[in-house]
């Protein structure tokens, strides 16, 4: 009989599925009550009634058929309640009441005894304090998982039940901890960093997670000296230098995070010679006086300034002009004289660093990369005033030029009016530094580690 309802349904549900309308689902209802299976009927009713709220046939066979769901739901509530099945009662009296509250919501009113709102109240009570039980003492047995699984029940119905909220902490965060200190122990200072990190997105106070955190974070953090370049070539390198090394310092101590720069000490240039430093044992001195993990050493060489200055090519124009003499249009176009503008500008110097393993005097990384800030302008200027409409302007005379050959100079007509205006030296050493301060920053927290 169950497998032959289980078909019904189906059917029923194929036969609506290609239409949304109400009379196809009551017609499905009708079908369901007459088999028997009153629950999905109400159930199909409802549909019914939602889709359209007018239909009084559906408010009927709903009030009627759905009382029916509603006892049998009630009744499965008395049964499973009354023979301590506790988690079932719950899920009986939960489908009640969703059932209840859209019929509801249709002005169709379902009964049942008001009593049962208390024994569903008990039911919580009892399913959270069996629940919370069996979580404390998985939680003593420090079997975390399991005790997880109980937690999330009791917090389906009350989060703050006793000390679920402490429970479910210490569940979560103690597997955490340990390993986090297993890790320290074994040196393993960004395995422990990871898991700090999650307990702390659960709590701030768990244990001394604060102190192993700053711990884990010292020991994941490099230090770093910026040696500043001595004896450049030129005035002007010099003050490019002296400018990337303040930036330098500012960047390195406002924004990193794991690579610490030591900048209080006397130490600011040591001679270097074929890539590496020269005295071994004066770096080894400096590095055990300051603790630095790495060295970073610069210089700036082959600072220009270009300007093209304006460069014109001289070009004719025509301009379409109509003469209406009685009925007939005369078009003529009358040759303008222009200039086509081309200008650049541009700031670059080659910058070249060196980042050094403090320990063994061995090139980490190294570059030498050209430094380029430059802005470029094309624009059209007229010889003379120009007094007429660019849209009757022409690159070309369409007189003259075959069809084939002329295409439409939107492109040319708004080089009239573009931008003739280069950027100055001094935005364009901004634009330069800033490129220098990037390329700084990735070669440090790249292979600063």
């Amino acid at each position: 009989m169950k497998i032959k309802s289980q078909i019904f349904i189906l059917f029923a549900v194929a036969l609506i599925a290609g239409c949304s309308g109400t009379k196809k689902y009551f017609k499905a209802a009708e079908r369901l009550e007459k088999q028997g299976l009153v629950n999905d009927a109400a159930d199909y009713y409802l549909e019914s009634l939602q889709r359209k709220p007018t239909n009084v046939q559906a408010r009927i066979k709903l009030k009627e058929v759905g009382q029916k769901h509603a006892s049998n739901m009630a009744s499965d509530f008395f049964r499973n309640y009354n023979t301590q099945q506790t988690e079932a009662a719950l899920s009986s009296f939960e489908d009640l009441k969703e059932f209840c509250t859209k019929t509801s919501a249709l002005n169709v009113i379902m009964d049942y005894p008001k009593s049962y709102d208390e024994d569903y109240q008990k039911a919580v009570e009892t399913f959270c304090y069996k629940n919370y039980n069996l979580a404390y003492a998985l939680v003593n047995q420090k079997k975390y998982p399991d005790a997880l699984e109980y937690i999330q029940k009791i917090k389906k119905y009350n989060r703050s039940y006793k000390t679920t909220q402490q429970l479910e902490i210490i569940s979560i965060c103690e597997p955490l901890y340990q390993n986090a200190v297993t890790c320290i122990e074994n040196k393993n200072y960004s395995g422990a960093l990871n898991l700090l990190t999650n307990i702390k997105s659960k709590t701030d106070s768990y244990k001394d997670m604060q102190d192993l955190l700053i711990l884990a974070s010292a020991q994941q953090t490099k230090s770093f000296i910026l040696f500043q370049p001595k004896n450049s070539d030129t005035k002007n390198e010099k003050e490019i230098e002296d400018e990337l090394f303040n930036s330098f310092n500012q960047v390195a101590s406002q924004k990193f995070n794991y690579a610490k720069i030591i900048n209080n000490t006397p130490f600011t240039f040591i001679q270097e010679a074929a890539g590496s430093f020269v005295n071994v044992d004066l770096i080894q001195a400096i590095r055990k006086a300051t603790g630095a993990d790495y060295f970073y050493s610069f210089n700036i060489s082959n600072a220009q300034e270009y300007n093209s200055g304006a460069q014109k090519t001289y070009s004719k124009a025509y301009l379409k002009v109509a003469t209406i003499t009685g009925t007939v249009v005369t078009t003529e176009y009358h040759p303008i004289d222009y200039n086509n503008v081309k200008a650049n500008r541009s700031y670059s110097y080659q910058y070249t660093y060196k980042l050094t393993n403090a320990y063994t005097n061995q090139i980490v990384s190294s570059q030498s990369v050209k430094v380029n800030a430059q802005d470029a302008v094309e624009y059209n200027e007229f010889t003379k005033n120009f007094g007429g409409n660019l849209n009757n302007l022409f690159p070309y005379n369409p007189q003259q030029v075959a069809p084939i050959a002329q295409y439409y100079p939107t492109q040319w007509r708004k080089l009239f009016s573009a931008n003739s205006t280069l950027k100055t030296f001094d935005v364009l050493k901004t634009e330069a530094y800033d490129q220098t301060v990037n390329l700084f920053s990735n070669s440090v927290l790249t292979n600063i580690k």
